[in-house]
C-alpha cells in the first residue's frame, strides 16, 4: 500500500466563488508509476531527452523544442496529427510576461466538455488563437471537424531547481467525478481573448476524496505528460480531465527555489 507523503494545503474554488484550503496526503507518483494507468488516472511520467535546451527562451521552445513535442505527442498517443500550442513559461514574477503565467494554485483541469465544440468552430473567440496554429502546422478546420477523436495532452517539466518552492500536484482522475467539478468561463488568458471554460475542482467532502500525487525532485530530462480533454472518453462516459494545482513544498530548503517549469501543449487529431 503507497504511504503517503506529508500533508500539504491544496486550495479550491467553490461554486460560488470562494476559496477553501484543505489538507491532502499526497502519494508518491514515483512509487505508484508501475501501477498508474494512463487511461485511467490520466498522467505519466516518462525520461524525454531534449539536445541543449533553452527553457527560458521562447523563441527556441517555440520554434525548436515544439518539434521535439509534436514527436513525442504522436509516439505516446498514436495520433495522425498533433498541433502543438507555444509554450508557457511559469516562474515567478521577475520571470513570467503574464501575472496568468505564474504558478496556479487552485485546483482544476484545462478544459471542459466545451473543448471539442469550441476547436470545431472557426467562429468561436478561440478561433483567434487557433487558427494561426492550424496554418502553420499545414492543418485547417475542415482537418478538425473530420477527426474521429480528439485529444489535449499537456506536457509539463520542472526546468529550475529539483526542489522548488511550488511543484505540481497532479491527482488521479478516477477519484476525482464529474459532480466535484463545477465550470468557469476564463474570458482572457495570458493577454490573448480566448473565451474558453474550465473545471474547478470542488472541496472534497471527506479529506481523501481525491488522490493527489506529486512526483518529487523531477530532473530537467523527465516529462509529465496528462490529459485535459479526450473526446473517446467523453463520449463513453469516462473522466476526461485531470485536475492539477501547484502547492507549497513544506520542505524548508525550497522556499529559496522559485519554480521554473514548462507546461507545452498538444491537440492531437485521430483519423480513425
Amino acid at each position: 500500500m503507497l504511504q503517503p507523503l506529508a500533508p500539504v494545503q491544496i486550495h479550491y474554488a467553490t461554486p460560488d466563488g470562494a476559496l477553501e484550503s484543505h489538507s491532502a496526503a499526497l502519494l508518491d507518483g514515483r512509487a505508484a508509476l508501475p501501477t498508474l494507468e494512463f487511461a485511467t488516472t490520466g498522467f505519466t511520467l516518462q525520461r524525454n531527452l531534449v539536445n541543449n535546451p533553452a527553457w527560458i527562451d521562447s523563441n527556441w521552445i517555440n520554434d525548436t523544442h515544439r518539434h521535439d513535442i509534436r514527436k513525442l505527442a504522436m509516439q505516446f498517443s498514436h495520433c495522425d496529427e498533433a498541433i502543438v500550442y507555444p509554450g508557457i513559461i511559469r516562474g515567478p514574477k521577475t520571470l513570467v510576461v503574464h501575472d496568468d503565467h505564474l504558478p496556479i494554485q487552485v485546483a482544476h483541469s484545462d478544459f471542459t466538455d466545451d473543448f471539442r465544440p469550441m476547436v470545431l468552430n472557426p467562429s468561436r473567440d478561440y478561433a483567434k488563437f487557433l487558427s494561426p496554429l492550424l496554418a502553420a502546422a499545414g492543418s485547417s478546420y475542415a482537418r478538425l471537424n473530420a477527426a474521429k477523436r480528439i485529444l489535449m495532452l499537456q506536457f509539463w517539466r520542472n526546468t529550475g531547481a529539483i526542489n522548488p518552492d511550488l511543484p505540481l500536484a497532479i491527482a488521479d482522475a478516477s477519484s476525482v467525478p464529474y459532480s466535484a467539478l463545477h465550470r468557469e468561463t476564463v474570458a482572457q488568458y495570458g493577454g490573448e481573448t480566448l473565451e474558453f471554460e474550465t473545471f474547478m475542482v470542488n472541496p472534497p467532502a471527506t479529506p481523501d476524496a481525491y488522490r493527489w500525487h506529486y512526483f518529487s525532485k523531477m530532473q530537467h530530462d523527465e516529462v509529465l505528460i496528462f490529459r485535459t480533454y479526450d473526446s473517446q472518453l467523453e463520449e463513453t462516459g469516462q473522466p476526461y480531465w485531470t485536475p492539477h494545482c501547484a502547492f507549497v513544498n513544506p520542505d524548508s530548503e525550497a522556499s529559496a527555489q522559485p519554480r521554473q517549469s514548462l507546461e507545452m501543449r498538444a491537440l492531437c487529431l485521430f483519423d480513425r
